[in-house]
C-alpha cells in the first residue's frame, strides 16, 4: 500500500534560515527549468533532456541529490501534461478538466516563492522524534508517524499561512488484515444523506445524514462571501491570507467528517464479515444540472466530492483487505425495489410507487436497488427506511447517544423510530401529500427539514 506520513518540523534559528535558503534555490531551480521547457514547447522544439548546466548551477548550493530530485519532479509534471495533451486530442479528457495548461512556476503572483524541498529516499532518516537532513541538520518533528514501512520520496514544503515546514513523507507498508467473512456491502453516496448503505442479512439500510455538515458548509460559505465583498469593496483586491484560512477551515472540516464516517463505517463493516463494497458510481451528476436550482449546483459544484469520498472509501478498505467496485446508479433512485416498476414518483427524500404503493425513502431504495441489481433480488423486502447517524461535529453518533451497551457495529449505533419523529417538517409534508396520496403518517419517516 502507498501511504503518506504528514507531519510538521520545529526547526531552531538557524535550521530554519537553512531550509529557507535550500527551498528558495529549489523553487529557483524549477523556475528556471519550467521557463526553459515553456519556451521549447510554445515553439515546437523537443521538451526533453537533462539539463546539466542548470544541475551544476544549483548542486552546490541545494545538494545534488535535491538537485536532481527537483529535475525528475518536472519531468513527471511534464509527462503528465502531454498525456493530458493526448487524452486532450482524442477527446477523452476528464470532465473536470476543462483547459490543459503547461506546467507553472513556483511562484505565485505577489511575488513569492513556493517553498519546496524534495529529498531522496536514502537522503534522510527519522529516528526518535528527530528527521535527519542534508547538511548535518536534525531537526525536531511534532506529530506521530502512523505509517511504517519502505520509505519513498519525502518534501518538505513551507505553509505560508501557518508559518510551518510540514513534511509528506511517502510509505510503501504492508497490510496482513484479512476479511473475517463474504458479505457484500452496497453504498450509495448523496448530499443530504453523506452514504446510506446495506449489507447482506440486515432489515434495514444504515444513513450519515449529511445535513448537519452541509449546514456548516454553508455557514463558512456565507463567511467566505462576506469576507470576499470587503476585500473588493475596500482593497479592491480578490484574496488575502484570512480568505484563504477560511478556504481551508471549510475545506478541512469537510474532510475530516468524511474520514471520520469511511474509518467507523469500515471498521464496523470488517468486524461484520464483509469482503467487498460496491459503491454508486455518480461521475456524470454534474452534467445534469440544468433544471437545478443556483444552491443545488452550488452544493454540487462545490460541497459534494464524490472523488474524494470514493478515494478515501478505496484507501481505508484496502487496509482491511476488502475490494472496492463501483457500479452505475442509473435508475436506482426511480425503480421500485418490490415489483421493478418506473411508474413512481419522487419529491424530495420521498419515494412512491403507484403500482405497488410501497413508501420509502429515497435513498434507502437507491441502495436496495443496487443490491439487487447486484444480487439478484436479495434485498427484495427489506425495510426502506434508514436508520439515521448524525455528526455532532467529533463523530458519527445516534442523536441520543446508549449508554447502556458498547456501540461495537452499525447496528448499534442506529437511532429509534422516535428520535427521527423530532427533526421532520410537517409543512413540507402537506405540499408532497396532494402529489403522491401517501398516509401523513410516512411523513415523519421520509420527510426532514
Amino acid at each position: 500500500m502507498q501511504r503518506a506520513n504528514t507531519f510538521a518540523l520545529a526547526p531552531a534559528d538557524k535550521q530554519e534560515k537553512t531550509l529557507f535558503e535550500t527551498a528558495l534555490g529549489c523553487a529557483k531551480l524549477w523556475n528556471e527549468l519550467t521557463y526553459r521547457r515553456r519556451q521549447a514547447y510554445n515553439n515546437h522544439q523537443p521538451t526533453e533532456g537533462y539539463p546539466k548546466d542548470l544541475y551544476q548551477k544549483y548542486a552546490p548550493s541545494i545538494g545534488s541529490a535535491t538537485a536532481q530530485q527537483i529535475i525528475n519532479k518536472n519531468n513527471e509534471v511534464w509527462r503528465s501534461f502531454f498525456a493530458l495533451k493526448r487524452l486532450e486530442k482524442r477527446g477523452e479528457l476528464p470532465s473536470h478538466i476543462r483547459v490543459v495548461k503547461p506546467p507553472g512556476y513556483w511562484k505565485d503572483k505577489d511575488g513569492k516563492y513556493k517553498l519546496m524541498i524534495v529529498l531522496r529516499n536514502d537522503c534522510y532518516r527519522l529516528r526518535d522524534g528527530v528527521m535527519k537532513l542534508p547538511k548535518g541538520l536534525e531537526v525536531p518533528i511534532k506529530g506521530k508517524l502512523k505509517w511504517f514501512g519502505k520509505q519513498g520520496r519525502a518534501e518538505i514544503v513551507y505553509d505560508d499561512l501557518d508559518g510551518k515546514w510540514r513534511v509528506f513523507q511517502t510509505v510503501e507498508a504492508q497490510s496482513s488484515i484479512k476479511p473475517k467473512g463474504h458479505k457484500a456491502c452496497h453504498i450509495d453516496l448523496g448530499i443530504i444523506n453523506l452514504a446510506t448503505i446495506w449489507v447482506e442479512g440486515w432489515n434495514q439500510p444504515i444513513a450519515f445524514s449529511g445535513r448537519k455538515v452541509l449546514h456548516d458548509w454553508w455557514c463558512w460559505t456565507k463567511r467566505i462571501a462576506k469576507r470576499q465583498s470587503q476585500l473588493k469593496k475596500v482593497n479592491e483586491k480578490y484574496r488575502s491570507k484570512k480568505l484563504t484560512g477560511l478556504y481551508r477551515i471549510r475545506q478541512r472540516k469537510f474532510r475530516h467528517a468524511v474520514n471520520s464516517m469511511v474509518r467507523a463505517m469500515l471498521k464496523d463493516l470488517y468486524d461484520l464479515g464483509t469482503s467487498r463494497i460496491v459503491v454508486g458510481n455518480l461521475q456524470h451528476i454534474r452534467e445534469n444540472n440544468g433544471e437545478n436550482s443556483h444552491r443545488t449546483n452550488s452544493m454540487i459544484h462545490n460541497f459534494w466530492s464524490f472523488d474524494y469520498i470514493v478515494q478515501r472509501i478505496r484507501e481505508v478498505a484496502e487496509e482491511y483487505g476488502i475490494k472496492v467496485k463501483e457500479q452505475s446508479e442509473y435508475k436506482t433512485s426511480t425503480l421500485c425495489p418490490r415489483c421493478a416498476s418506473e411508474n413512481t414518483v419522487n419529491a424530495g427524500r420521498l419515494f412512491k410507487c403507484l403500482n405497488c404503493g410501497l413508501e420509502a425513502n429515497r435513498d434507502a431504495v437507491g441502495v436496495l436497488n443496487m443490491a439487487n441489481l447486484h444480487n439478484g433480488g436479495t434485498a427484495i423486502g427489506v425495510m426502506a427506511h434508514p436508520l439515521l447517524l448524525r455528526w455532532d461535529g467529533m463523530r458519527w453518533e445516534p442523536k441520543r447517544a446508549m449508554n447502556n451497551q458498547p456501540m461495537k457495529t452499525l447496528e448499534a449505533k442506529t437511532e429509534s423510530i422516535e428520535m427521527m419523529m423530532e427533526s421532520h417538517t410537517l409543512q413540507r409534508w402537506e405540499d408532497v401529500k396532494t402529489m403522491t396520496r401517501t398516509p401523513a403518517r410516512f411523513a415523519l419517516y421520509s420527510i426532514r427539514r
